[in-house]
């Protein structure tokens, strides 16, 4: 058989892997690219839906341990049922090599407490972060269990929230009965750390951050930041300036990086960075007011979300600096009321609603079983407002052409 008809119970690299858990033997090394593939749950080109589900007897079978064994494990009742921690490790790497997804539906099957099944999903969000993404997601994912409800199947949607950089303490997070399936977003470095360590008994999709081992929906790496330094570089700025919150997510720590790389690469100046204490619109203000108190110049500004340009343009109209002939301004997200600000806010628009838009069905194909890719990127569209149009600068209106000619890898 060819190298490429082989499925992931057949492949030389990923039986080696599951002979020496089985054998309880410390991991050998693959071939290079091995680890990618059973992630993607592609082979050269494959499609990943002609590969079956992976079951809890195969898991059972190959690491040589009791069906029993692997349930308690890949529901985080190990503790309890006294088993080992080496068993424990053995199982959870064979579950990860042979690309393992819960079956929520026969797990409700199987538990028989009533007629008609419900299947609860939840919306992992911080107390500390914006809800236009939260909100989107919800009104997703309403829309999409309306479509999917039956007259045996009904679907409960919930928002529940943690402490930014605290999700771990979250209670009943790893209990195999709390969710059938979640839409996690708005976590910090230390949230992303514990979810790629963590064994979650349910289908898990990721919004705006890559976690290895999770199915992450997120924008295109570096596009934000770089196309908002270009925009204001467009529009005759030389001393580019950026705000953004104390606390950095992965999504808003890219737009930052990539947003300074680039003013560096194309000016070979230091661009400016403003911390706020927080993303709400006062909260800029003040940064913004102290900033230009301590006679910092700015002549551009990129606030990393739509609601520090909000406390940008008060702050600017108050020491009378006029937007954009004497200060340009970039916002992100596309804030509802962006075309109506005095003058309409140029922006990045994000990519919360593309994201939204694949994250829902992604997370159905997970509760049927089904293999989904690792990453899936979006390209946030970019409007070109009078924040930025100065009289040297001429660009066309509406959306910009350098976000219609980019790619996002897929």
């Amino acid at each position: 058989m060819s190298r490429a008809g082989l499925t992931h119970r057949e492949d030389p690299g990923v039986l080696k892997l599951l002979r020496a858990l089985r054998r309880g033997c410390a991991v050998p090394p693959t071939r290079p690219g091995i680890a990618s593939e059973l992630e993607s749950g592609s082979d050269h080109g494959m499609k990943p839906a002609s590969r079956p589900p992976v079951t809890i007897y195969e898991i059972a079978h190959h690491v040589g341990v009791s069906t029993a064994a692997v349930s308690s494990v890949l529901a985080n009742r190990h503790v309890e049922r006294r088993i080992a921690p080496a068993t424990v490790e053995r199982i959870r790497q064979a579950a990860h090599a042979l690309g393992y997804v819960p079956n929520m539906a026969g797990r409700r099957l199987r538990s028989q407490r009533a007629a008609t099944r419900q299947i609860d999903l939840a919306i992992l969000t911080s107390f500390e972060a914006p809800l236009p993404l939260v909100g989107q997601a919800l009104h997703a994912l309403q829309r999409a269990v309306e479509v999917q409800s039956t007259a045996d199947t009904r679907y409960a949607v919930a928002i529940e929230m943690f402490h930014a950089g605290r999700i771990r303490e979250k209670a009943g997070l790893l209990d195999a009965d709390r969710y059938h399936g979640v839409i996690i977003t708005n976590t910090l470095p230390e949230d992303d750390r514990f979810l790629a360590e963590a064994s979650l008994p349910y289908p898990a999709v990721i919004l705006g951050r890559r976690i290895a081992g999770r199915c992450c929906v997120l924008e295109a790496p570096e596009f934000v930041g770089r196309r908002s330094a270009e925009i204001l570089i467009e529009s005759g700025c030389r001393a580019p300036t950026v705000i953004r919150g104390r606390l950095l997510t992965h999504t808003t720590a890219d737009r930052l990086d990539a947003f300074c790389r680039t003013i560096r690469e194309r000016t070979r100046r230091e661009p400016g960075v403003i911390v706020s204490d927080g993303l709400h619109p006062h909260q800029a203000a003040a940064a913004l007011e102290q900033h230009c108190a301590h006679g910092h110049p700015v002549d551009g500004l990129f606030a990393v979300t739509d609601s520090l340009a909000i406390g940008a343009y008060r702050v600017l109209r108050s020491l009378g600096r006029r937007i954009p002939a004497d200060v340009a301004v970039v916002g992100v997200g596309d804030h509802e009321l962006a075309e109506f600000f005095d003058p309409a806010l140029t922006t990045v628009a994000g990519a919360n609603e593309a994201m939204v838009a694949e994250a829902v069905p992604l997370l159905f194909r997970l509760l049927r079983g089904e293999p989904v890719p690792p990453e899936v990127l979006v390209v946030p569209p970019v409007f070109l407002r009078e924040s930025t149009r100065r009289p040297r600068s001429q660009p066309s209106a509406g959306k910009d052409p350098a976000a219609r000619r980019a790619r996002t890898g897929r």
